[in-house]
This record gives C-alpha cells, sequence and structure tokens, in this order.
C-alpha cells in the first residue's frame, strides 16, 4: 500500500508541478494588448478677399503643428489663398487633441465702406469667417480644430 502511495504521491506532485508550469508560462508570455496610435490629419485652408479697392499687404498663416507663422510670399491684389495645409496627430482610441490654427490678414481699403473677408477651411468645410470693414483693414482669424479617434 505504501508503495502505491509513493507512486500516487510522485504523479500528483509531477502534475502539480506541470500546472503551475504551464499557469506562469501562460501568464508571462501574454502581452497585454498595447493602446494603438491612429495617425489623424486635417487639411487646412485660409483664404481672403477683399472689396473692390482693397489691396492685402501681408498674409501669415499656421503652416502645420506648433508651427510659427509663415509668411506668404508675393501677397497683392484683393484676393489670396493659401496652399492647402496638412495638420497631423497622433492619438489613442478615446482621446481628442486640440490645436489652434490662425490666419493674419492686413490690407488697406479705398474707403470707410470697404471690407476684407477671412476664412479658416478644414477638410473642405468653411469653419471660421471673420469680415472687418473701413481703410486700414487688419484680422486675426483663429480656429481650434479637434483631433480625435472614437
Amino acid at each position: 500500500m505504501t508503495k502505491e502511495k509513493n507512486v500516487f504521491q510522485k504523479i500528483a506532485t509531477g502534475f502539480l508541478f506541470l500546472m503551475i508550469a504551464g499557469l506562469f508560462t501562460v501568464l508571462t508570455s501574454c502581452k497585454c494588448e498595447e493602446e494603438q496610435d491612429y495617425e489623424i490629419t486635417h487639411r487646412i485652408v485660409y483664404k481672403a478677399e477683399g472689396s473692390a479697392g482693397v489691396q492685402i499687404i501681408s498674409a501669415r498663416y499656421h503652416g502645420y503643428v506648433g508651427a510659427n507663422l509663415i509668411t506668404a510670399p508675393n501677397v497683392s491684389g484683393n484676393q489670396w489663398a493659401s496652399p492647402e495645409v496638412k495638420m497631423t496627430h497622433r492619438l489613442q482610441a478615446g482621446k481628442t487633441n486640440t490645436e489652434g490654427t490662425l490666419a493674419i490678414i492686413k490690407a488697406t481699403g479705398a474707403d470707410a465702406s470697404s471690407s476684407l473677408k477671412v476664412q479658416i477651411y478644414v477638410d473642405g468645410t468653411l469653419k471660421k469667417e471673420v469680415t472687418a470693414t473701413g481703410q486700414d483693414l487688419n484680422i486675426e482669424a483663429q480656429y481650434d480644430i479637434d483631433f480625435k479617434v472614437d
């Protein structure tokens, strides 16, 4: 009887050891899912349009996330549009990041009834429009863009 008991104890001990080793292996080899980053890109276009007789003198705008303002070259006439600007953020699901965008347009009007309109388009949709009237036409148009992953 004792011989059978010893064999049973050895088998039970070996089985228990294998179960603990297997459980340890499963727990240590299981990689927790890491949060996946998603790249979110928005396309921005800035536009300015003045009434007849308005001369746009300068145009400055944000060129990309965290950037200093870009001064547009060769600005003249009563209309101006920026090239398309791509702003990109990398975010995890459920996260939101807000980035401000800005256009500063300076122009001179022919008289007190002159007007200047500045627009900010995000992904082809008008999001912000600011208008000024007079001879000294200075507009700062700002819009906050939400970068988010649902």
